[in-house]
């Protein structure tokens, strides 16, 4: 045996803190077995078997206290019999929070009969029940804290530990200490690196390590599924070999400021290129770190797709965009309906008290073409905005595109060939006709414009069944000739009634077919008009969807789907002719005096007699005060002061049985089918022509005489 090794430690049983020596063999002995680079089971199980050999004991107990949470781990080895298993004695339990700090203080404790330790020692407390005669008890220190407790145990008569056996357990508690705190860290830092690279593996962005350069050190595996590129493809290559030329200059800028320490994060959005060609938009937030053991800093960088992002940005632009738009076009329409009304109105009643004058009859021709294309005009931007007036109707897709063929086959070049593919079992919608009419005639007449040297015009109607959780829309996932999903994005659950508009021309581009639903845009020429705008907004104010696909050169189409409705479509009856004349005074109710004039005249030359009110109110105290002479009101929706449906409320609190027809230019806030239903007898859209006056105030009053009336009368 070599020369001994001196080794201070604290003994109870010696007293004092002394200073003793050990065999450098053994030792040296345990040191190997630290060193084997087993695993922590196994190198405490082969230090702990050396000291039950060593200091003739018959149990060793090995306690591991982990973490901060006073959590203990508990290993027990036994010599050559089979003795208990006292695992639990050092499980949790307050007696040991004294001992433990008596053990922290004073050093090893050591007793050959544990009878000899005072009645109320914990220790003693912890051990007698079970047997336990003889008893050492060390604690392993690492720095100021206590990382575990070395227990040996003897059993059956007492035995005396020995200056030597107090040694060896003295310095074996030293080395064990520093060999369970290095297994420890070890595992600590295992288990941040699996968590950690947990977190990389399994998050969706991308996250990557960079040189100071820009060049790949590391890729997570997120950089597949957004990018193509396995991680392995791009360690190693340079940042710019993954942008588009236009973003290499700020990217390697970025770096450089970084890199330099004149920034320590930045957060920027450029292109990254994908495996199969294309770019993806993405948002880079990048910070430098220090290089290891002084080297240059590296640039670890958090990649986001911003691919969804961007869609839910641009149709919340869209939908802001269009519903601004949608008001400035409402409020033009309220106010260029008045106008007409005073307009069309004039040349028409001029017609009629000029009748025979054929020089006059052709100016006032004009201006009721002219009329009629405004009053066109301000439908189409009434109808994009949402807020146009309809009168729906259970009707059939078929009927309307049956209707309108021999139009269309006339207003077309001969060269355009128009195709009916008509489903047998299309089902009924409700939608108001004229609008859906000018859906049909707006589509085709654009599609043959995209035609101009001819072609194959297809209207295709066909029944569709969305499941019951819905379905997303065609085109709302681009693709190939895919083009903008206008609507909710989710075709709610049911029978769909589908109707689509094919052309074989010239097709369009992706940014053209980000455009087509813009007010006034074309590709022709500049104020083409509202045209698919309009379209659009009638669609989606019939509760449907449209879906447009298009390839250059081989043409478009577009898609319609309105939800269908029990029933089948009536027949169309034939339009009854219009009355004139009644018993009892109309009054008539507008702030605007020339609408007030005019809609007098038109009531004044089919016999009926008149009054007059400059808004609500006036309304209401004329006919509080003449109700007995008053057979029917004429009501603008907007007054100021009260509204129309303010006064009807008022004039039927006075009279309940009163009748009331409801004028309006404009449908603010989408509620003018709700405010007809409240009681109203019927509905004139602004602007209207005399003959549409006869036939609304006959209906409201029930007259029984039928008179035809004529536009030119």
């Amino acid at each position: 045996m070599r020369d001994p090794i001196p080794f201070r430690g604290g003994i109870r049983d010696g007293g004092e803190l002394s200073s003793f020596e050990i065999p450098a063999a053994v030792v040296t002995k345990i040191a190997r077995i630290s060193a084997m680079g087993l695993g922590l089971e196994e190198l405490l199980g082969e230090t702990c078997r050396e000291i039950v050999s060593l200091c003739s004991v018959d149990a060793c107990y090995l306690v591991s206290f982990r973490g901060r949470d006073g959590a203990t781990e508990v290993r027990h080895y036994t010599g050559s019999r089979d003795w208990p298993d006292l695992r639990a004695v050092y499980g949790p339990d307050p007696r040991w929070d004294a001992a433990l700090a008596h053990l922290c203080a004073h050093g090893i404790l050591a007793t050959g009969d544990i009878s000899s330790l005072s009645p109320d020692d914990p220790v003693r407390a912890l051990h007698e029940p079970h047997s336990v005669r003889s008893l050492l008890l060390a604690p392993l220190k690492f720095g100021t804290g206590l990382v575990g407790l070395l227990a040996l145990h003897g059993y059956g008569s007492p035995r005396d530990f020995g200056q030597e056996g107090l040694r060896i357990v003295g310095a074996v508690a030293s080395i064990l200490s520093a060999a369970l705190e290095r297994r420890r860290m070890e595992e600590r830092l295992r288990s941040s690196e699996a968590r950690y690279r947990f977190l990389a593996d399994t998050a969706l962005d991308v996250i990557s390590l960079h040189d100071a350069t820009g060049r790949y050190l590391y890729a997570s595996p997120a950089a597949q599924r957004m990018l193509g590129f396995r991680p392995e493809e791009m360690v190693g290559c340079g940042g710019e070999a993954f942008l588009p030329p236009e973003d290499r200059e700020r990217v390697r800028e970025a770096t450089r400021r970084l890199a330099s320490g004149e920034v320590t994060a930045l957060t920027m959005q450029h292109r990254l290129r994908k495996k199969d060609g294309g770019f993806l938009e993405v948002e880079t937030v990048s910070s430098s770190v220090p290089g290891g053991r002084g080297g240059a800093p590296r640039i670890v960088r958090i990649t986001r797709d911003l691919t969804e992002r961007k869609m839910m940005e641009s149709r919340l632009f869209e939908s802001q965009k269009l519903e601004t738009i949608g008001m400035l076009a409402g409020g033009i329409a309220h106010e260029f309906n008045n106008l007409l009304v005073g307009i069309t109105g004039t040349a028409e009643m001029l017609s009629h008290l000029l009748a025979g004058n054929d020089e006059a009859a052709g100016y006032l021709g004009m201006i009721d073409r002219m009329g009629t294309r405004a009053a066109e005009l301000t439908r189409q931007l009434l109808a994009y905005a949402g807020r146009g007036k309809r009168s729906p109707e259970i009707l059939s897709i078929n009927r309307i595109v049956r209707e309108d063929t021999a139009v269309l086959k006339a207003t077309l070049p001969p060269s355009v060939e128009v195709r009916l593919d008509l489903a047998g079992d299309d089902p009924a919608i409700e939608a108001d006709i004229l609008q859906l009419k000018q859906v049909v005639m707006s589509l085709c007449l654009n599609a043959a414009e995209a035609m101009p040297d001819g072609g194959v015009l297809t209207l295709r109607t066909r029944k569709e069944e969305a499941p019951p959780g819905g379905a997303p829309l065609p085109g709302v996932d681009g693709g190939e000739g895919a083009g903008p999903a206008i609507g909710p994005g989710i075709l709610s659950p049911g029978t769909k009634a589908v109707f689509e508009v094919s052309d074989t021309g010239c097709g369009m581009d992706a940014e053209t077919l980000s455009r087509i639903f813009e007010p006034f845009f074309s590709t022709k020429f500049l104020g083409r008009g509202m045209g698919l705008a309009a379209v659009r907004g009638i669609v989606e104010s019939h509760g449907g969807s449209i879906r447009v696909t298009s390839e250059a050169g081989k043409g478009t189409t577009f898609s319609l789907s309105f939800p269908a409705v029990s029933g089948n479509a009536p027949v169309e009856e034939e339009r009854e002719t219009v009355p004139h004349g009644g018993t009892g005074f109309v009054l008539v109710a507008d702030d605007e005096g020339d609408v007030r004039m005019m809609v007098r005249a038109m009531l004044e030359s089919l016999e009926y007699r008149v009054l007059e009110a400059r808004d609500g109110r006036e309304a209401v105290d004329l006919f509080r005060e003449r109700s007995g002479e008053i057979a029917l009101v004429l009501l603008d929706m907007m007054m100021p002061g009260m509204t129309g449906e303010e006064a009807f409320a008022e004039i039927r609190r006075i009279s309940p049985s009163a009748r009331a027809v409801l004028m309006s230019g404009y449908d603010d806030k989408g509620r003018i089918a709700q405010v007809v239903d409240s009681g109203f007898s019927g509905f004139l859209q602004k602007p209207f022509r005399r003959w549409e006056l006869a036939q609304k105030v006959g209906e409201a009053l029930g007259s029984s005489s039928r008179k035809e009336a004529s536009n030119g009368d």
